[in-house]
């Protein structure tokens, strides 16, 4: 474009002004607003035998009050708005499905403590899926239930780089230490840094509780009260597990209830 208009036949000013129209014409306000970036950047003029440096300096200064900001800066800082305001819309609308989702799940929960029409094993193949459903909801790794030779693993899930085995029960009464302990084998037949999780919709015994924690205790306990805080919202699921990992690492408390934190 500039080829156009050879210095021979035009003076500075009639070059810029023609390349500017042509510009104006296409439309290209990039290139546009680069050229008006870089006078706007300049401090003195260009050529060294300019004939008054302090009027073009004069004159840069005026050009610069006239445009008022950089408009590379501009555009710059209007892109990283409309990025920032577009990277909350994505997570409104990603906490919008999470919440909706999470209603979802909470309402299949409270359809299970009111049925009268399944019994507590159909309850506990239920609770089953919606606490792999909950998984997912929550972007982890996890596997759902599996048959091991000789054993029926109710699922399986990844938590900061440890496996944990999930076993899940819907009892009238709660759980016993019996049931602890065939968990508790499942666990110790598996690699040292596997993990159980233990949902019971009804709780643990406190004499169960007692025996399978403190010493080097590898399960951590999860009751349907627990599962309910974090259906209905109250409190998020990867705080909660936070929360139990810690309490059973610092103080071997395989039962953190999540109404304590």
């Amino acid at each position: 474009m500039q080829d156009k208009y050879p210095r021979s036949a035009y003076t500075k000013y009639d070059v810029m002004r023609n390349v500017l129209g042509e510009l104006e014409d296409q439309n290209n306000s990039e290139v546009i607003n680069s050229i008006v970036s870089n006078f706007y950047r300049m401090s003195r003029a260009a050529d060294d035998d300019v004939p008054d440096a302090k009027k073009a300096k004069r004159l840069l200064g005026e050009f610069r009050e006239i445009v008022g900001d950089d408009p590379i800066e501009k555009e710059l800082e209007k892109r990283q708005r409309e990025k920032s305001k577009q990277k909350y819309q994505e997570a409104t609308e990603a906490s919008k499905h999470y919440r909706k989702r999470l209603e979802e799940l909470n309402k299949r929960f409270l359809e299970l403590l009111s049925t009268t029409e399944m019994t507590n094993q159909q309850r506990g193949y239920a609770l089953e899926d919606l606490f792999c459903d909950l998984l997912e909801l929550n972007e982890m790794e996890y596997k759902r239930p599996y048959r091991h030779p000789g054993e029926q693993i109710d699922g399986h899930m990844r938590y900061e780089k440890f496996d944990y085995l999930l076993e899940t029960k819907w009892e009238k009464d709660p759980i016993t230490q019996d049931s602890l302990s065939v968990f508790d084998g499942k666990i110790r037949g598996k690699a040292q840094s596997t993990r159980g999780l233990f949902i019971a919709a009804n709780g643990f015994e406190d004499n169960a509780v007692q025996k399978y924690s403190g010493d080097s205790p590898r399960i951590i306990l999860m009751t349907g009260e627990d599962l309910a805080l974090v259906l209905c919202g109250r409190i998020d699921f990867q705080d909660g597990m936070k929360a139990k990992v810690e309490a059973i690492v610092r103080h071997g408390n395989i039962q953190k209830h999540l109404r304590e934190i």
